[in-house]
């Protein structure tokens, strides 16, 4: 190779530089344009149920979580941990994107800000637990400890009174 040949040569490659460096500058700065996504994504808050008198952890509980209009508000999720159950609580994130950058990300709120979570067992009476979404999205505290109160099986409940 000749010393016109290497100009050459080098002069294609930095061009090929400064464009590509240019183009990247320019998307970073949404010259080109952005995207916003709605996307549907999961928070996950798991709870490790106790018994409140012998502090034992209690087996085979479900979840039910509800909110003002919002009766079926999360899903149970399997935690493969003993005494620990998992709710998954569906959220909506609003993704504004340019073509190589992620510029913002951020979850729509719901209309009740407080999230019902009634932990439920046959031989125990239901404990229901309230926790702001904002605790639930911002990943501050993931686990939450909850005594069950272990039902008295000797007093009358509400459906013998009636009868």
């Amino acid at each position: 190779m000749d010393k016109k040949q290497i100009k050459i040569f080098s002069t294609i490659i930095a061009s090929i530089i400064i464009i590509f460096g240019a183009f990247v500058t320019l998307d970073y700065f949404a010259v080109f344009g952005t995207k916003t996504i709605l996307k549907l994504d999961f928070v996950e808050a798991r709870f490790r149920t106790l018994n409140k008198d012998t502090g034992a952890l209690v087996f085979n509980v479900d979840v039910r979580c509800f909110q003002k209009n919002n009766i079926d508000a999360c899903v149970r999720k399997e935690s493969y941990q003993t005494g620990v159950v998992a709710a998954h609580i569906p959220v909506r994130r609003v993704i504004e994107s340019t073509l190589l950058f992620e510029k913002s990300e951020y979850m729509i709120k719901s209309a009740d800000p407080n999230l019902h979570i009634m932990l439920m067992h046959k031989n125990y009476n239901n404990p229901t637990k309230t926790i702001l979404l904002e605790d639930i999205y911002s990943g501050k505290q993931t686990e939450y400890t909850v005594e069950m109160p272990p039902r008295n099986w000797d007093e009358p409940t509400e459906e013998d009174v009636d009868e």
